[in-house]
């Protein structure tokens, strides 16, 4: 037996001595019971008084003393040990429901203390503070001898916590364990090295867990949430108790809240990155108002690495870091670059989600699941047999922003040790909100085995048109395009815990350009043709290809003028080339702007970088620098004019038309990308920052540059463009 495992048992079986008949004072009840603060389901309490468990949509039959099986998922192990089933009992409220709690504890305290499950930590704290939350509830009114058992099993298993923190437990699970170390120093004075071991221990685990934005060290929001609830139940304790408030406490609970409300929806649920669920928006916001009194959201999280970005009714989150660090990333998604977008309370595109099921928590952490580049078979990053990740991508990022609109751009170098080459995404988000353009690339690479998904919300109902696809909401519609062949496929949606069935847009590469031997041997066959069909039908046939090379001249119908190309964007080229980039503010932004609670107005902040209430928002001052996303910042033209504008736009008035009256008018896609295709060329690029680096800023000397890790040569296709536009009426 390991030295370490050996020393462990027997600091349990030294904390388990029953304290009943021993020199230790075992009082008679708490000196003060808790009240715990989130509402139960009496629908799960009604099953369980029917010795049933409901847990995540399944039902299982409760034996009697059976806590623990391998046929058991973790997470329901965790929930039937802990207890926290108590409030369901509670808030169905019935004679009945108050006689299964005590029976469900007094089976669980009459174990012999050496075959009590009690080696995790975290369980026991949450069972812990569940005794306590409801000890009047289920034992106020029960026997001395009920009692004083369980008062002599508060002291057992609180000391069990003691012998195994802080190795015992991880991440947010190591809050929960010292809450009910807390629960129970309050509950019985009597003992007070639990209180001193756990103001000895918070400290540590709130310097390992949040870094300096306030998001948590594993960058899932599902832990950002739990963290910021263990936060918010500790400071209710303490309050409860009329003890003082530990600066450490407070401050990180400060931080963490704002760090909360900018992973929220415009319906008030959580993005889905990294292992997320949505979660209920009230519960949400009630943990929030708990854990902190100010309604602030973080302006930015450069520590994290996430992105979130608002125009109009719009949210885009995007995830522009790597997995988190070796220790903490248990919970890693391959979904490094991916997004999520919503309009107003709709979310339209998504990640596919969390499980905890075994095959369905696998499945969803590849590329696949997510609103990403996908290549073949290849994963950005790779686990060992233990599930540690052994190959992180470096991942950069750099974004900019003025007069309310947004450009993104972000790389990861995940596929190149595999011969995938860099991928590139460049992300632009409209100042009204009404329009999102996308630009995919692999550079570095010829290979084409990949293909672009985006995850549609269950709720969208998609329309396929001849130039795209339309997107339907409750309250909008928003038309799709690419410049490459695009599909429309099954998916599947677990981001609220269930599995639905969806739909996704998936978008295949261009076709490769044909060897210039081959295209030279073409040209002399249709000279030959032309011949015998006359010199008209030759001058026909002689337009191009329609996916040139990169640098290629592009045929008339695409770019036979940019004269053309600025009228149909609404603005010239020179003009929007510069823009200015908008540092990222490691302060905190106004008041959440969830649309499921719109009690919100504009603000300023102050010198700690907090922002207000009520307060008039004060413009930023814009400074004139060439950024890096010259081919996405053309603003879409309005959504209402856009058919017939594309289809008009050979007809624009401009010099030398007549000698191309008989060319074909472009398509709808062709018009909306061609002008980008063009620009692309001759785009200067900058180079982002690296993972947990702050917001980069253009300068002269970044025009000639690339991000880190990218190949010196050309993409060796033309970029994948899209993008999503809302149609008015």
């Amino acid at each position: 037996m390991p030295l370490r495992r050996w020393t462990r048992d027997a600091r349990l079986t030294f904390a388990m001595r029953n304290p009943l008949g021993g020199f230790s004072r075992v009082p008679a009840a708490p000196a003060l019971t808790l009240r715990d603060l989130w509402p139960g389901d009496p629908l799960v309490g009604e099953r369980l008084v029917r010795n049933q468990s409901l847990f995540e949509g399944v039902v299982r039959n409760l034996q009697h003393l059976q806590w623990d099986t391998p046929a058991w998922p973790e997470a329901y192990r965790r929930w039937l040990q802990g207890f926290t089933w108590l409030r369901d009992l509670r808030e169905l409220g019935a004679e009945s429901a108050r006689i299964k709690a005590r029976s469900m504890v007094a089976t669980w305290i009459g174990q012999p203390a050496s075959e009590r499950p009690i080696t995790d930590p975290s369980v026991t704290g949450a069972r812990l503070a569940a005794w306590l939350s409801y000890y009047e509830f289920f034992a106020a009114a029960a026997d001395d001898n009920f009692r004083q058992n369980l008062m002599a099993a508060l002291i057992m298993e609180a000391r069990s916590i003691m012998a195994l923190m802080p190795e015992g437990a991880r991440g947010w699970r190591a809050l929960t364990a010292l809450k009910g170390l807390l629960a129970v120093a309050v509950a019985i004075p009597d003992h007070p090295e639990f209180l001193s071991r756990y103001l000895k221990l918070i400290d540590q685990e709130i310097d390992q867990q949040f870094l300096a934005d306030g998001s948590h060290i594993t960058r899932c929001p599902e832990d950002q949430f739990q963290a910021v609830r263990e936060l918010a139940e500790m400071l209710s304790i303490l309050q409860t108790a009329r003890l003082p408030l530990p600066s450490r406490l407070m401050e990180v609970a400060d931080r963490a809240a704002p760090a909360l409300r900018a992973m929220r929806h415009g319906d008030g649920g959580l993005m889905l990155f990294n292992g997320s669920r949505e979660r209920d928006p009230q519960l949400i916001e009630q943990v929030l108002n708990r854990a902190s009194r100010g309604r602030v959201v973080a302006a930015s999280q450069p520590e994290s690495g996430y992105i979130r970005l608002t125009s109009g009714r719009t949210m885009l989150f995007a995830d522009a870091s790597g997995p988190a660090p070796a220790g903490y990333d248990s919970t890693a998604h391959a979904g490094m670059l991916s997004f999520e977008f919503s309009s107003g309370r709709q979310r339209i595109i998504v990640n596919c989600g969390s499980s905890t099921q075994r095959g369905w928590a696998e499945a969803l952490r590849v590329p696949a699941a997510h609103s990403v580049l996908e290549m073949g078979s290849l994963s950005p990053i790779t686990r060992n047999q233990s599930g540690a990740i052994t190959h992180r991508p470096t991942v950069t990022r750099a974004q900019a922003s003025q007069d309310g609109a947004h450009w993104l751009h972000m790389t990861h170098d995940g596929y190149k040790p595999q011969g995938g080459g860099v991928y590139s995404r460049q992300l632009y988000l409209g100042k009204d909100g009404q329009t999102l353009r996308g630009a995919e690339a692999l550079e570095g690479t010829e290979s084409r085995d990949f293909c672009v998904r985006f995850h549609l919300h269950p709720d969208i109902t998609v329309e396929e048109i001849e130039h795209g696809f339309l997107l339907y909401t409750q309250e909008e519609s928003w038309l799709f395009q690419a410049n490459v062949a695009a599909y429309l496929e099954d998916s599947v949606y677990l981001g609220s815990g269930e599995r639905v069935d969806s739909l996704q847009i998936v978008l295949c590469p261009p076709e490769a350009p044909e060897p210039p031997e081959e295209r030279a041997a073409e040209g002399e066959e249709e000279a030959l043709e032309t011949e015998a069909h006359g010199a008209d039908h030759a001058a026909a046939h002689a337009q191009g290809d329609t996916y040139p090379e990169d640098h290629a001249a592009y045929s008339a119908d695409h770019a036979d003028n940019t004269t053309e190309q600025n009228a149909f964007y609404g603005q010239s080229h020179a003009t929007a080339e510069h823009e200015a980039y908008q540092p990222e503010n490691e302060g905190y932004a106004e008041q959440d702007a969830s649309a499921a609670y719109p009690d919100h107005a504009y603000a300023q902040t102050d010198m700690q970088g907090y922002v207000q209430e009520g307060e008039a928002y004060a413009a930023a001052p814009q400074h004139s620098e060439e950024d890096a996303f010259s081919p996405l910042l053309h603003d879409a033209p309005p959504a209402d004019s856009m058919p017939y504008q594309a289809a008009s736009t050979t007809g624009l008035s401009h010099t030398g038309q007549s000698e191309h009256a008989t060319q074909e008018t472009p398509s709808m896609a062709e018009a909306l990308f061609a002008g980008q295709d063009a620009a692309a060329d001759h785009a200067p690029q900058t180079e982002g920052p690296t993972e947990h680096g702050t917001s980069a800023q253009a300068s002269e000397s970044a025009a000639s540059s690339k991000p880190a890790g990218t190949a010196p040569s050309a993409p060796a296709m033309r970029p994948v463009r899209w993008a999503l536009t809302l149609m008015t009426e």
